[in-house]
């Protein structure tokens, strides 16, 4: 199924959870929040949140600075 992650269009397998997309794309869970479909998900949700296709994720990483 296709789904689309920080604007780029990705093909996965049928019921992947949010942490495993995460895990396959290689990027860190340490300080990010997800959104999707426009739906801010909360980190100790991404095991049991369940994508569907066509879905669009988006990614933020936070980093600290002054």
């Amino acid at each position: 199924m296709q789904i689309k992650v920080n604007g780029i269009l990705y093909d996965f397998d049928d019921n992947i959870s949010l942490e495993n997309i995460i895990n396959q794309l290689n990027i860190s869970s340490n300080n990010i929040i997800a959104e999707v479909n426009g739906e801010v998900i909360i980190k100790s949700k991404f095991s049991e949140t369940i994508i569907e296709h066509n879905a669009v994720i988006e990614i933020v990483k936070f980093v600290g600075g002054g």
